[in-house]
């Protein structure tokens, strides 16, 4: 296998296969010594993405009973 001038590297068909690794598929290198590892990144939901973002942004001492208020309301406690 050779790597383009462009920087790209194919991927055999027979080990897209195997790994299940379709054109949609994130992919994440992993450098190890001299070694290069491709790892797939499992997708994740937009909630999920969204609440990570999101943990440990609260500002102020609210309870929580506060926040749940907040969040079920119109901003309005």
């Amino acid at each position: 296998m050779r790597i383009t001038p462009d920087g790209q590297i194919t991927i055999p068909p027979e080990i897209q296969k195997v790994l299940n690794i379709s054109p949609d598929v994130e992919l994440a290198f992993e450098i190890e010594g001299d070694r290069l590892y491709l790892k797939k990144i499992q997708p994740t939901d937009k909630i999920s993405t969204w609440i990570d973002a999101m943990r440990g942004c609260a500002a102020g001492n609210l309870t929580t009973d506060e926040i749940m208020t907040l969040t079920r309301s119109d901003g309005n406690p």
